[in-house]
């Protein structure tokens, strides 16, 4: 006797398309509880990291000749600093599902000189509003405009680009019984024999194909 004569399917087989808060709960809770954490320890880190930002923006003035005077004090670094980015980026990344730890590390070690370069302008733009002669109303929207992209919009963006593959459903083809091979593009009815055949063996193990067949297990037939 199978499981399936005695037990209800609905209470082993777990359900599908219940929504975007049910598919991607596991997501929100394992973001925020990631966020929270690494929130506590970039505390530590917060002064340090707005400190090297200041030493940048400096360096850079002194690089083109303009004399400006950057002496913050600790609770300046500390507030400043802690409104960062990062943590919410790396959380992002923590929490999604589908990578590995070489893979998420990988991409954390991209994104975040990506968003350190990207809060280096920020406040080098910053202190250009605070030279005379004073800056024109477009500069002044679009230091507000870059503002709101680096503290809020970036980390998400970023996330998106380095990770689109794994949050974005696969296509799927199955009226036709073709599906799209994740390495190659090519459209294939028999598509594990085609990664096998064309990809080699080591690629049926890949986050690739696990997600293909987690998304379509009609595959596997």
């Amino acid at each position: 006797m199978k499981l399936q004569d005695i037990v209800p399917r609905e209470l082993y087989e777990p359900k599908r398309g219940k929504g975007l808060l049910g598919r991607y709960s596991s997501f929100l809770i394992k973001f925020v509880i990631f966020s929270t954490a690494l929130y506590l320890i970039w505390t530590l880190i917060a002064p340090a990291y707005f400190s090297a930002i200041l030493k940048i923006t400096a360096a850079y003035f002194e690089l083109i000749g303009i004399e400006v005077s950057l002496n913050p004090t600790p609770d300046f670094l500390y507030y400043q600093g802690i409104r960062s980015c990062i943590p919410p980026f790396i959380a992002l990344i923590l929490a999604t599902p589908r990578i590995n730890w070489k893979k998420m590390a990988s991409l954390i070690a991209l994104g975040i000189p990506v968003l350190f370069v990207f809060r280096t302008i920020l406040q080098i733009s910053y202190v250009y509003l605070q030279i005379p002669p004073a800056p024109s109303e477009f500069y002044a929207i679009f230091v507000i405009f870059l503002s709101g992209t680096c503290r809020v919009a970036l980390p998400f963006l970023l996330w998106f680009v380095l990770t689109y593959k794994q949050i974005l459903p696969a296509k799927r083809e199955v009226r036709e019984g073709f599906y799209i091979c994740p390495f190659c593009g090519a459209k294939k009815v028999g598509i594990l024999d085609h990664i096998r055949n064309v990809h080699g063996e080591e690629a049926l193990e890949s986050e690739e194909v696990k997600r293909l067949i987690e998304l379509n297990p009609e595959v596997r037939k």
